[in-house]
């Protein structure tokens, strides 16, 4: 993982601001996400650089309709390999026509398949929160070509850890702060050390920023 170095000052700026609004974030308890893996995976690499509401959400919707028995990262990928190529199984089942984004949620899933065979015994959801919350704070991205720092760290979340995505709402929030522009990294560092100084959960402070981004505020 490439070293952050971080201002003292910055972290304070960025603490300051989101003090202001700690009374209004929610708690860490409803935060827990708990629909099955298969759909967590499906939205992380969805939604990367789509709107949710109007993209992501009613293809999510239509998808568990479709397959609620799909319900484990094993079976969406035995139903991805069903298909003759993974864009296949994204234009069919998921209504998106774009291959690459088809290629990147094929690898996603056939990492998680060998972070969950090298715990045989673990139900899935258990044994991806302990690989990304002992993996997380060591690195940034999986070696997967697309998916960059912003999708990992939202996997990281959708899995149980208290952390943020360095998506564009993240990365504006800080650059207004600091008044100047940050990096991905640079700004997932600054509100991390930030809400640890205050005693806050990052998960909480992403979710406000993210919404408010969302809504254009």
């Amino acid at each position: 993982m490439r070293e952050i170095n971080i201002a003292e000052a910055d972290i304070d700026a960025v603490a300051n601001e989101i003090v202001k609004f700690a009374s209004d974030l929610p708690s860490p308890e409803d935060l827990v996400d708990s629909r099955s893996p298969a759909v967590k995976v499906t939205d992380c690499v969805l939604s990367l650089n789509r709107p949710y509401d109007t993209f992501v959400a009613p293809r999510l919707k239509t998808f568990m309709s479709n397959h609620p028995n799909i319900q484990q990262i094993t079976e969406l990928a035995e139903l991805i390999t069903s298909y003759s190529t993974p864009h296949a199984f994204v234009q069919q089942e998921l209504n998106y026509n774009h291959e690459d984004r088809a290629r990147i949620l094929h690898e996603v899933v056939m990492f998680l398949c060998t972070i969950i065979q090298q715990t045989p015994t673990m139900p899935e959801e258990k044994a991806l929160k302990q690989w990304v919350v002992e993996t997380q704070p060591q690195t940034h991205r999986l070696n997967i070509r697309g998916f960059g720092p912003a999708g990992f760290q939202y996997l990281c979340i959708l899995f149980g850890a208290d952390t943020t995505k360095p998506d564009i709402y993240i990365i504006r929030f800080v650059s207004d702060i600091l008044n100047r522009d940050v990096s991905d990294l640079e700004a997932h560092a600054l509100l991390e050390a930030a809400c640890e100084r205050e005693d806050l959960s990052v998960r909480a402070v992403d979710s406000y920023i993210w919404k408010k981004g969302a809504r254009g505020e």
